[in-house]
């Protein structure tokens, strides 16, 4: 990050960081992380007000600041549970547009529990049941196809798997496993180069990436492309819930959606 910046934007084509003042509208376009570079918590307390109140489409990047001056960071250091940070950076001279971009595009260590916790942060999972339920769709998606194999594999009927999430004002199972493919899908197309889009549809058990495309869009909102194009799996996540919301799967009465 540039001598004297803060906070920034990092957002396609991921060439640059862009200087982000605490009276700037948060950005509307998929893909986009937030760096905050920890000083002194004395003159960043507007800061923090603004990355808490973050959309949720939006993942953090936090740069500490080194050793021998992290005290007047450490308020600062305290409240980063609260914030929520995907990343966090050590020292500023790792804060480059090339290493940010990177780290933006990996795959999480645990897909399924990032998911289940940003998915918690949203609300979207009310009880420790329905928690429990969603982590172990997540787990298994990757090889499982069919709901059928998912009730087994669960040792649960689909009735009763199905009661859960209605009573929730949920999707049904079969979208939450279709859900976990996918976002699986979405790690692979960005950490995958150019890799070849049917490729990775085989890999994933699709027919054809032609399917596999067209289902991407039809439950996510997005095409394979445009997960190639912007990167990050956060904004991806949210224009699933929208897309839930609006087919009824999701009960916007009962749940924060914006």
């Amino acid at each position: 990050m540039q001598l004297g910046i803060t906070l920034a934007l990092l957002r396609h084509p991921y060439t640059r960081l862009e200087p982000f003042a605490t009276a700037d509208a948060w950005p509307h376009e998929p893909g986009a992380l937030v760096v905050w570079r920890l000083e002194a918590a004395a003159r960043q307390r507007a800061e923090l007000e603004r990355v808490l109140e973050r959309p949720p489409t939006l993942p953090l990047a936090v740069v500490l600041p080194p050793a021998d001056e992290i005290g007047p960071a450490v308020p600062l250091i305290e409240e980063l549970p609260g914030v929520r940070p995907r990343i966090v950076l050590p020292t500023k001279r790792l804060a480059t547009a090339e290493r940010l971009r990177y780290l933006l595009a990996q795959i999480p260590p645990n897909m399924p529990r990032s998911l289940v916790d940003h998915l918690r942060y949203r609300a979207l999972l009310p009880t420790p049941r329905v928690r429990e339920e969603v982590a172990r769709i997540l787990e298994l998606s990757p090889t499982t196809r069919s709901i059928s194999a998912l009730s087994r594999r669960m040792y649960t009927s689909r009735r009763t798997l199905g009661r859960v999430f209605a009573g929730a004002g949920l999707p049904t199972p079969s979208h939450w496993l279709q859900f976990g493919r996918l976002m699986h899908v979405v790690a692979q197309i960005q950490n995958s180069g150019q890799t070849p889009i049917n490729r990775i549809a085989l890999r994933a058990a699709y027919p054809d990436g032609f399917t596999m495309s067209n289902q991407m869009k039809r439950l996510l909102g997005v095409r394979p492309s445009d997960v190639r194009e912007w990167l990050g799996w956060e904004w991806v996540v949210e224009s699933w819930i929208r897309h839930e919301a609006h087919r009824g799967g999701i009960d916007p009465n009962r749940y924060r959606l914006n």
